[in-house]
């Protein structure tokens, strides 16, 4: 028996169809600002960083806040102490600095991909909390560099699920760096790992000195 054929143009259409799966995460690398509006360097948040959501009370351009309790969009002029990261722009987040003033966040609300294992992304300061729907994630610093290092998480236990991802800077954290969100289909190393690669690697550099040397 052949399936109808209205059958199989509705069955491409739920499969086609965003809403059906839940809406996809965006501008992860912060690369969708749109620089309008500016004023004595505060810009919209929804300029700054479109698809994400901003709590904090301002939001500046290439100028960040001196007294706390500030997100800023940062490209390749940022101010001299703050080097580019990754691409053209990058978020730099100032803690309030005061206990019980709240926290400083960024967060977007979409769908993990049913693919991904984990998740990773480029940051100077590992105090960040980061969370999915509510749910810390537990993250490892898996490359170091510096002006930065990369940070992973798994993703396994929540791939397909529809919630918030955010970012957030905990009063007295001070400042950090966020670039470059990507998801993966691989496993992020454990940090067991990673130091017996970082100690094999050391131990294979140093034979290779060793019999150079004789």
């Amino acid at each position: 028996m052949k399936t109808p054929y209205f059958m199989i143009l509705a069955a491409a259409s739920f499969l086609g169809t965003g809403a059906a799966f839940g809406q996809g995460f965006i501008n992860l690398d912060f690369e969708r600002a749109q620089i309008t509006n500016v004023v004595f360097g505060v810009i919209p948040a929804t300029n700054a960083f479109p698809g994400w959501t901003v709590t904090a009370p301002y939001v500046f351009y290439n100028d960040a806040s001196l007294s706390g309790g500030s997100i800023s969009l940062l490209d390749t002029n940022p101010p001299s102490s703050l080097p580019p990261i990754q691409g053209r722009n990058y978020a730099f987040l100032v803690s309030a600095g005061v206990p019980g003033y709240g926290s400083i966040s960024l967060g977007q609300t979409g769908q993990i991909p049913l693919w991904a294992r984990s998740i990773t992304f480029w940051v100077s300061l590992g105090q960040m909390q980061v969370t999915f729907n509510n749910q810390a994630l537990s993250f490892n610093a898996i490359a170091t560099t510096a002006n930065y290092s990369v940070y992973g998480a798994d993703l396994s236990a929540y791939a397909g699920q529809v919630g918030q991802l955010l970012f957030t800077m905990a009063p007295l954290t001070e400042t950090s760096t966020l670039d470059n969100i990507q998801f993966s289909p691989s496993v992020v190393p454990e940090p067991s790992r990673l130091v017996l690669a970082a100690l094999s690697t050391l131990l294979l550099c140093f034979r290779r000195w060793n019999k150079s040397e004789h």
